[in-house]
């Protein structure tokens, strides 16, 4: 009697692996539908940047994109970078996109410009690479603003 209850037991045991490998696959091919992110389409819209602001608040606008119209150019500091003059006292630094670099945009110093683009954080480490990767003349470097901020400009038009 105990010979043929191994063998069922047997039996038993196997077809109960089958069936949880069977039900595994169920399971598994249920999970199998393709699942999309969904994006918050944050869109923001375009603003006039305020010079007032950029002079006494320049943290503040970190994160904003828009223009800022007819503003003179106090110093080209670079291929790629330059200062304007936002009241009688403060400057600012624009870094230029790479297409404005490569189109060999020239800005110099009492230049009026409008510009469009994002204000960004700055820092010492950031004012480093300008002067590494040639975007600001070496002799330059410490004529940069000593700004939180800077905005790098993606378009540019002379007034």
């Amino acid at each position: 009697m105990l010979r043929g209850t191994s063998t069922i037991l047997m039996v038993v045991a196997v077809l109960a692996v089958v069936g949880f490998m069977w039900w595994l696959d169920r399971k598994a091919g249920s999970l199998d539908t393709e699942v999309e992110p969904v994006l918050e389409d944050v869109a923001t819209e375009p603003i006039d940047l305020n010079t007032a602001v950029l002079a006494s608040e320049p943290a503040s606008v970190v994160g904003e994109t828009g223009y800022l119209r007819s503003v003179p150019v106090a110093q080209r500091l670079g291929r790629g970078v330059f200062a304007l003059q936002l009241d009688s006292v403060s400057t600012y630094p624009v870094l230029l996109s790479a297409d404005l670099i490569q189109m060999d945009e020239q800005v110099y110093g009492g230049d009026m410009v409008t510009l469009y683009g994002h204000v960004f954080t700055l820092n010492d480490s950031i004012r480093s690479v300008w002067v590494e990767q040639g975007a600001v003349d070496q002799g330059n470097a410490s004529a940069i603003p000593m700004s939180p901020s800077f905005i790098m400009a993606d378009s540019l038009s002379f007034n």
